[in-house]
């Protein structure tokens, strides 16, 4: 192949990588009713990584384990999975997830953006997830989701 020709040669995109144009640091939150999976991109917003899994004990306990990782990841914007309904509505389930996370994250100012969860706890097992991290691989797929809706068209 002649040099010229190498030049203008497109690489092929890859659809697995987050765009690297996001510029800013995004976490996901996946609060299920026993434990809270913490996923995380580097910050730039080029890569998302599994960060831990919380077993929740409820109140003042969880907001403060929260709030120390966000605390390690200032100006991060966070998604949190909502519960809808397969039609698109919000469940019960979705109104209690709005309830506690407003107390989860009271006093903290990161933005929020809420994200249909349905069915990524499903895709965890689904990858070979097992308990002990199908948490942390919910809410990596939930952040790989937002992500793949911020691409331009």
């Amino acid at each position: 192949m002649s040099r010229s020709k190498r030049r203008y040669q497109r690489l092929p995109l890859d659809p697995e990588q987050p765009p690297a144009a996001l510029g800013r640091r995004v976490g996901a939150l996946d609060l299920g009713e026993r434990r809270i999976g913490v996923a995380m991109t580097d910050a730039g917003g080029s890569f998302v990584t599994m960060r831990e899994v919380l077993k929740r004990t409820g109140g003042s306990a969880d907001r403060d384990v929260v709030g120390s990782i966000l605390d390690a990841y200032p100006g991060a914007t966070i998604v949190i999975g909502l519960p809808l309904n397969t039609d698109g509505t919000e469940s019960a389930q979705a109104a209690r997830s709005r309830r506690w996370a407003a107390r989860l994250l009271e006093g903290r100012c990161e933005p929020v953006i809420w994200k249909d969860e349905h069915l990524t706890t499903q895709a965890a097992r689904r990858d070979g997830a097992g308990d002990a991290d199908v948490d942390a691989r919910a809410a990596e797929i939930l952040l790989l989701d937002y992500l793949r809706s911020q691409r331009p068209c």
